[in-house]
């Protein structure tokens, strides 16, 4: 088994392998013994190709790992208004973002404040664009069509 074939379902896998034993004392017919000496073997044979699997998994995690740390990034800086669909509570969201060449998005840093704080969100924004001269700016705080 190698370590794509743990993600069948999709993009997540989850791993189990479980067996049932009577303790052998127990176990008073041969057929029995016999019985749990198979399955014991057949545990044993998932979990060695379980591992097998996740060693794999693993080296392809380090694949990846020096692949995230070679792949050049730009900073970007949101101020992003947010607004709950069931409270109707509104929320501002500054944040330090790498943005990748290949187009994946990683928050660095994130502070979340309430509406009632929309001033200091203003402000710690303000303060984070002046400490980083040039950076790429995505200011996002105006009521959308649907709120009004």
């Amino acid at each position: 088994m190698s370590w794509q074939d743990l993600f069948w379902r999709g993009r997540e896998a989850e791993v189990r392998v479980s067996g049932y034993f009577q303790h052998p004392d127990q176990l008073t017919a041969p057929e029995r013994v016999a019985y749990y000496d198979r399955s014991a073997a057949e545990t044993i044979k998932r979990l060695r190709e379980t591992a097998e699997a996740l060693e794999g998994y693993r080296q392809a995690l380090a694949a990846r790992y020096a692949t995230l740390a070679a792949t050049p990034y730009e900073y970007r800086l949101d101020l992003v208004r947010h607004r709950g669909w069931y409270d109707k509570h509104v929320t501002y969201t500054v944040a330090l973002v790498r943005v990748y060449q290949d187009g994946h998005e990683e928050a660095e840093e994130s502070t979340t404040y309430p509406g009632t704080q929309r001033r200091e969100a203003l402000k710690a924004f303000e303060a984070l664009q002046r400490s980083r001269p040039g950076i790429k700016l995505n200011v996002d705080i105006e009521r959308k069509a649907w709120e009004r």
